[in-house]
């Protein structure tokens, strides 16, 4: 590192001689010195290091002043061409600025002069000339005009991301709300040049690396994850339809680096994804642009019509590619909606017509598929030699089809979670039935997409059985539906064993496997015994006579006997022996009393209703009724956030004054009184309630 004392002799002779190489010395001491500090790789978390660069007040007196007169010399003489010598001290400059902003308290400042004005007319002008194709570029060494391009981007996010927060959450990081509290320094406000610039560079940019665009979607991400202030300004139209003319460009790669454009594409749906959260957090008279306007151009996108592209980009590797793109806007939709703010954005993609989107992505992808096969065969028929490759051609689209039918059911899983509405909205405008139609017609389920169903109904990991409970169970019923045409015995097998688990978890899940008809729907998957393996009849059956043991109809008890006819009366039906196990495990009295009929309140919002109390009768009332608690089935991270109590009863006047009891997440009951002064509770810690046990619970109150 160069001392103190040898940067001060060259700030002298600079200063007595006025001679540029004496400045160009003392920049380059100075650079060399701090050069640690030139993390311009975006893909790279910041490094840590325990130094930092000199503030503003430490430097030479004019030395801000004398910077920027280079700074804009080099500026005026871009345009004419700049030399080697001035190429080499305008990337000198910026590497100062780089290393200056690395010391936070020094961004505000640096930020409020004119240097990243001049910066970006520069980089400007440098992007024009990496976007032109001509022979004296392609004779031209680029690298130095690259390099500054790197550099001068890596400013822009010293300024607007100094914490470097993107970068973090594209290694993974998520930083919590208190990490972000700790950021002391503020971003620089946000040039106006910015989206201008943002914009140009993507005009006509086919010429331009991948890997430079790839930098820009970097720095359009720093800026969103730097501060809302200066995400809100530069969410704009102008840099919403570049991102969309960037994704949409990802199936068209020609000769570029498939890995680059890929990253390419990744990048901008996380741009585009932070946008999201940004908008959710801004109130109408902030935003530029609307949400819904976003996902209506987003889900254009990811139906875009086939049949309009001409044949000769029609191809094999082209269709490839697209349904790669497909699913990866699909995953996006789920980032997009891990947001506090959920129930809004759900709505928002609801009013968008998300469901119809992505229902009409799995219909019009297998046609179009199909249409192309077709058109294959045809032109190669009398090719024998290509027969081989187009077999194995049509296992790889099969599998993409099953990776884009996975993807399409974790988006519609996402919209749905939690929220009652939206799976109401998910029934009347689509309905169960159309999509178990749409999957079966895309060929055989894979595994992945039978287990991706099985979590919508969880809605979670499906292999957490015990901890989760059923959530939708309208994806059983089709399950149940689904077996008899899957074709793997194994994959039988694995889904009746995993319903027969699922549904008799306790007796809010039988019941409501048992109010939406599911024995209905058993039994006539039981009729097609000759396409079901024994085991998964078996499985069937069991879960048959669970699902009996809590509510069965006469009529449906009628149905089951009736399967077991058999065409000749001296065999007899396969089901004979499992279905009387199944009809004696629902009139064998096993366990506890139990009650044959009750007031199911398990919904948040269900409750029995009294009117308002005007007045007590007396000094003093007791409570009573007989009630069942099964412990909650919910996720882990749940009991972190707090869990909801059980309201047993609340009598309150309308000063606010009275009665309640509860129980806690963890069981215990709890009884309150209360009074103009003061709440007062006890608590019985020594008996959990939640026991799936009927039991007579009395509250006496004086």
């Amino acid at each position: 590192m160069a001392s103190r004392e040898r940067l001060y002799e060259l700030w002298m002779l600079y200063c007595n001689k006025k001679d540029p190489d004496y400045l160009k010395l003392w920049l380059d001491s100075f650079v060399s010195s701090y050069e640690q500090f030139l993390d311009v790789d975006f893909e790279k978390l910041p490094t840590r290091v325990d130094d930092v660069p000199p503030g503003i007040s430490l430097l030479p007196d004019n030395i801000l002043q004398v910077l920027r007169l280079q700074l804009l010399h080099c500026v005026q003489k871009l345009s004419e061409g700049l030399e080697e010598p001035q190429q080499a001290m305008s990337l000198l400059l910026v590497k100062f600025f780089i290393i200056l902003c690395r010391n936070l308290a020094n961004v505000e400042e640096i930020g409020t002069c004119s240097y990243i004005n001049h910066v970006i007319t520069m980089t400007t002008l440098y992007i024009q000339q990496l976007k032109s194709k001509t022979k004296e570029k392609e004779l031209a060494d680029q690298t130095p005009v690259e390099e500054f391009v790197r550099h001068a981007l890596a400013f822009c996010e010293s300024l607007y991301d100094p914490y470097r927060n993107w970068r973090q959450r594209i290694a993974g990081r998520i930083l919590s709300t208190v990490e972000k509290s700790r950021q002391k320094y503020k971003p620089a406000p946000l040039t106006v040049e910015f989206v201008p610039f943002f914009y140009q560079c993507f005009q006509e940019s086919e010429h331009l690396k991948e890997s430079l665009k790839c930098c820009l979607l970097h720095l359009f991400g720093a800026i969103i994850a730097g501060g809302q202030r200066n995400a809100l300004q530069a969410i704009s139209p102008a840099t919403m339809e570049v991102l969309m003319r960037v994704l949409a460009d990802c199936d068209m790669w020609d000769n570029r680096d498939p890995d680059e454009v890929s990253r390419k594409a990744e990048l901008t749906l996380k741009c585009l994804t932070e946008v999201v959260h940004i908008l959710l957090t801004s109130s109408s008279d902030q935003r530029q642009v609307e949400t819904s306007t976003i996902l209506e151009n987003y889900f254009k996108l990811l139906n875009s019509d086939h049949a309009a592209l001409p044949n000769p980009r029609r191809s094999r590797q082209w269709e490839s590619r697209f349904i790669a793109l497909q699913i990866q806007m699909l995953n996006t939709i789920t980032s997009m909606l891990d947001c506090v703010d959920r129930p809004v954005l759900q709505a928002i993609f609801l009013n968008s017509n998300c469901f119809e989107h992505l229902i009409r992505l799995l219909q019009n992808c297998k046609l179009f598929l199909s249409a192309n096969n077709k058109v294959v065969h045809k032109n190669e028929k009398e090719l024998a030699n290509q027969l081989l490759a187009e077999m194995n051609q049509e296992q790889v689209f099969q599998g993409q089809l099953d990776r884009l039918a996975v993807s399409a059911i974790q988006a519609l899983t996402a919209v749905m979670l939690k929220s009652p509405a939206a799976k109401e909205v998910f029934k009347e405008r689509i309905g169960y039935a159309h999509i178990f139609e749409v999957l079966k017609s895309m060929g055989q389920p894979s595994r992945e997409l039978l287990e991706e169903l099985m979590n919508m109904a969880v809605e979670g990991d499906h292999t957490s059985v015990g901890i989760l409970g059923i959530s939708n169970v309208q994806p059983l019923l089709l399950l149940i539906q689904w077996l008899p045409e899957l074709e793997s015995p194994d994959l039988q097998v694995f889904i009746s064993n995993w319903l027969k688990r699922i549904c008799c978890i306790n007796r809010q899940s039988r019941a409501t496997c048992v109010n939406t008809n599911m024995v209905i729907r058993i039994i006539e998957t039981l009729g097609g015994h000759s396409l079901l393996h024994g085991t998964c009849a078996e499985n069937l059956i069991a879960l048959l006579g669970s699902l009996g043991s809590q509510s069965m109809s006469s009529e449906e008890l009628h149905q089951l006997i009736r399967l077991l006819r058999t065409t000749d009366p001296k065999q007899a039906h396969p089901y004979v022996v499992p279905v009387m196990r199944a009809i004696l495990t629902m009139a064998r009295k096993q366990g506890l009393d139990n009650a044959l009929q009750y007031f199911d309140l398990s919904h948040s919002m269900a409750g029995i209703a009294v009117p308002s109390i005007q007045r007590w009768p007396g000094s003093a009332f007791s409570f009573s009724a007989w009630l069942c608690l099964d412990q909650e089935q919910v996720s882990p991270s749940a009991y972190s956030k707090g869990g909801k109590r059980k309201q047993l009863y609340s009598f309150f006047t309308v000063s606010g004054m009275g009665f309640e009891a509860f129980i806690t997440c963890s069981g215990m009951l709890v009884v309150a009184v209360c009074t103009k002064k003061e709440y007062a509770t006890v608590m019985l810690s020594d008996h959990c309630f939640c026991d799936s046990l009927w039991v007579r619970r009395a509250v006496p109150a004086y």
